[in-house]
């Protein structure tokens, strides 16, 4: 088991679940995991997985729900109560994920699409993958973790929560000045699961636990040997368009050397690649709230909406004051942006409480939303001495869930101490990997 991962689940308060009893000893998709659970809430449910996937029946009620895998929802249109129905249905996500049965099977790490007319609850399948900067090297090779577990919709779209079952190693031994595996974001393309790293300017297919590289991408219009800092991905008009931060590169006391981080890479499905330069766009946005050189806005969560024909951007850091490599963990965002493709017409919504060290590191919009819905990462780097800024920080990450008009769905909820994830998607890891 990975050292950095823990057994909490992420919920907001108030919920009344059942306390979840010691994790087993198992892989959480076989038998044993089962039965223990079977054991724990038999009093509750009587369950039957098939090759349809996971049947629950409600002894309370009996209602009974059947897990859909091609919508990952429940079939019934009937309510069910969020204090005793979540948790098993999480819980099982992981037996439903490894279920093959005798039906059809799915495609390789297809999309998850859910229906914008459904109106019952949603489970939904989530992975997330760390950024560990230096951290990432373990003795022979490089590595990132993807954590997976499930995000659990009420049919009101008000109340939410994520479980957590495991997580799966991805390893490397590419390098670049001996960093590797500091991967940025995830991305689901043509059938695989994509993710990026910002100190090589590679784009890997993750498959089979390692990483297999399938673009590589050079800073700035792509004539220098330095390689791309990828930081996002979205899809767009079936190209995948990969960004980097968005700011001018500066020295660590703010002083100008280019405009290479704001260039971007559109890729096909074919793997070519070309590049556009981004520069007025990223100082139109920036310029929406007031900021100028050498103020900063630094981007790592951006993604095109197809439904509101729009880019929205949620900024990991923004101050109107010079780039200061010593303090720039106190300038978190915790702005959404969204603007047409002309970038004259951005609109800016503030979500939640400011926390100055915690900024946006990825999200994606949450299927079945019409694109109103966020499930969105913040990340936190704070040197452990103030008065050493470049050694040691102390990484957090926490996840939220938040409509595009700023109301808060779930609040911040801290994951495992000491771990910065980067990286958010819906992807079911047992087809992806």
């Amino acid at each position: 088991m990975n050292r950095h991962l823990s057994s909490r689940s992420t919920r907001p308060e108030g919920l009344g679940l059942a306390r979840r009893a010691a994790s087993a000893r198992a892989h959480p998709h076989t038998s044993e995991q089962l039965l223990e659970v079977k054991d724990m809430f038999g009093m509750v449910f009587r369950q039957k997985i098939g090759s349809s996937g996971l049947q629950l029946v409600s002894e309370r009620n009996e209602i009974n729900l059947m897990w859909d895998e091609q919508h990952y929802a429940p079939e019934t249109q009937e309510t069910f109560q969020i204090n005793t129905m979540w948790l098993p249905l999480v819980f099982f996500i992981g037996t439903v994920f490894a279920t093959s049965g005798n039906g059809p099977k799915k495609p390789i790490c297809e999309v998850i699409q859910v229906d914008s007319a459904n109106n019952s609850d949603m489970l939904l399948p989530l992975a997330i993958i760390t950024d560990m900067d230096s951290k990432s090297k373990d003795t022979n090779n490089w590595y990132s973790t993807i954590r997976y577990g499930a995000l659990a919709f009420s049919h009101n779209r008000t109340s939410s929560f994520i479980h957590w079952l495991g997580g799966i190693n991805i390893t490397s031994n590419m390098n670049f000045k001996q960093r590797s595996m500091e991967m940025s974001d995830l991305k689901i393309f043509r059938n695989r699961l994509l993710s990026v790293d910002d100190k090589l300017g590679l784009v890997y297919w993750l498959r089979n636990g390692t990483a297999v590289p399938w673009v590589i991408a050079s800073t700035g219009d792509g004539s220098t040997a330095t390689p791309f800092k990828g930081e996002w991905m979205t899809i767009r008009n079936d190209n995948l368009y990969l960004g980097s931060s968005g700011h001018e590169v500066v020295t660590a006391t703010g002083e100008y050397i280019n405009d290479d981080e704001m260039y971007i890479k559109v890729i096909s499905p074919t793997g070519a690649m070309s590049t556009e330069d981004w520069t007025a766009r990223f100082v139109k946005l920036r310029r929406a709230v007031g900021i100028h050189f050498p103020g900063f806005m630094i981007h790592e969560a951006v993604h095109w909406s197809d439904i509101h024909k729009k880019w929205f951007f949620l900024p990991r850091y923004a101050s109107k004051l010079p780039f200061d490599a010593t303090n720039v963990y106190e300038t978190g965002s915790n702005m959404l942006l969204s603007t047409s493709d002309c970038f004259c017409d951005t609109k800016v919504v503030h979500i939640g409480k400011q926390e100055q060290t915690r900024g946006f590191s990825a999200f994606q919009f949450i299927p079945g939303t019409k694109d109103e819905i966020i499930v969105a990462l913040k990340t936190s780097e704070v040197p452990a001495d103030p008065a050493k800024p470049f050694e040691n920080h102390i990484f957090s990450t926490w996840i939220t869930i938040f409509k595009i008009d700023g109301t808060v769905i779930l609040e911040d909820q801290a994951l495992d101490d000491g771990v910065k994830y980067e990286g958010i998607e819906f992807a079911n890891v047992f087809q992806c990997l």
